[in-house]
């Protein structure tokens, strides 16, 4: 029988999110979490350790990329077949792990890449699920009574990677830090004739950026208010996947096209337009020249302005609802974090 892992990223993680991780131990086969908070997290040491979850503090060295690698290879060495990948923020649903212990199962001993329909929460609608020729994209109809069906994309939450997959494409790049490293995983997949597959009978519930509305006249745009420095990571690695990748496979060319809309979004309805503007544009020089790792190392003012800023918002934070926290749930960057307000990895 497949034995089907799960690894959870956490990231400053509210109690709420422990919670739901605890409850996912009595439904996988293996469960491992990785504490991503630059510094150890006590409180989730104490619940997951009463719980008997396993967790391993991996400091947000590279990102997500780095915390994914990290868990897999733990995972895969402790006997799992298959790992499901979940961030703090997923939901999964009830009989998420039977019907994808079934389809791993099916596909015992090949490599594949699978995951459920995404609900995002703040949108409020599915994401689009996209099959590719590798020169053209289109959306792909959903047939809500087949067991699987091909597609080119997966976000990380909720994907499963068999451990075959695995071997084959290896480690998630870890010069991406954060933002695309799915996207570069999945182009990786189609350059190497793995499947990617997409469950139509499940759905996970998910929340991606902070989703806002507007009216335009008679259009309707959503944005998604990213702060500064997610649209340079953004914009960076978008460029860098054009680069590795538009040769082979032009389609790597439209993460770039979402850059370009993304402007237009800030141009007309986010804030701190200038900001926003100004790391986009150090990520796509960056990106195109293979400037590559985290913030700190390649943009240190910039790292030094986002975490000025996210100290300012903590302050004011504290002093608006000095009794909504306990002591020590504060989001305030201490000695050695590299400060960065609280953000979703997808």
């Amino acid at each position: 029988m497949t034995i089907l892992g799960a690894l959870i990223i956490l990231f400053h993680p509210s109690e709420e999110q422990l919670a739901r991780a605890v409850a996912m131990r009595s439904v996988c086969d293996r469960l491992l979490v990785v504490d991503n908070s630059p510094l150890p997290d006590a409180r989730a040491a104490m619940m997951l350790g009463e719980a008997g979850v396993a967790l391993l503090h991996h400091g947000n060295r590279n990102g997500i990329a780095g915390a994914f690698n990290c868990g897999l290879s733990a995972l895969f060495d402790a006997g799992a077949d298959a790992v499901a990948l979940f961030d703090q923020d997923s939901e999964a649903p009830a009989a998420y792990f039977a019907v994808m212990r079934d389809r791993c199962q099916s596909m015992s001993g090949r490599a594949f890449l699978a995951g459920p329909r995404i609900f995002d929460e703040n949108d409020q609608r599915f994401l689009p699920e996209l099959a590719t020729s590798g020169l053209t994209v289109e959306r792909l109809p959903i047939h809500a009574d087949a067991a699987l069906q091909r597609c080119a994309f997966l976000i990380s939450s909720g994907c499963v990677i068999s451990r075959e997959a695995f071997a084959r494409l290896g480690r998630f790049d870890e010069a991406l830090f954060i933002d695309h490293v799915d996207t570069e995983y999945c182009l990786r997949a189609l350059l190497r004739n793995v499947p990617v597959y997409v469950v139509p009978s499940l759905v996970l519930l998910h929340r991606i950026g902070s989703r806002r509305r507007h009216k335009l006249g008679s259009l309707e745009l959503t944005t998604m208010n990213h702060p500064s420095f997610r649209r340079y990571y953004s914009a960076r690695n978008a460029m860098q996947l054009a680069l590795q990748y538009g040769l082979r496979l032009p389609v790597a060319i439209v993460p770039n096209v979402l850059t370009l809309w993304q402007i237009v979004q800030i141009v007309l309805l986010e804030k701190d337009k200038l900001a926003k503007l100004h790391a986009i544009a150090l990520g796509l020089f960056d990106g195109f020249f293979g400037r590559m790792g985290p913030l700190e190392r390649m943009r240190p003012r910039l790292a030094a302005k986002v975490a000025k800023t996210a100290t300012a918002a903590n302050a004011a934070n504290a002093t608006n609802a000095p009794n909504t926290g306990r002591l020590g749930e504060m989001n305030t960057p201490v000695a050695g974090e590299r400060a960065m307000p609280r953000t979703r990895h997808s």
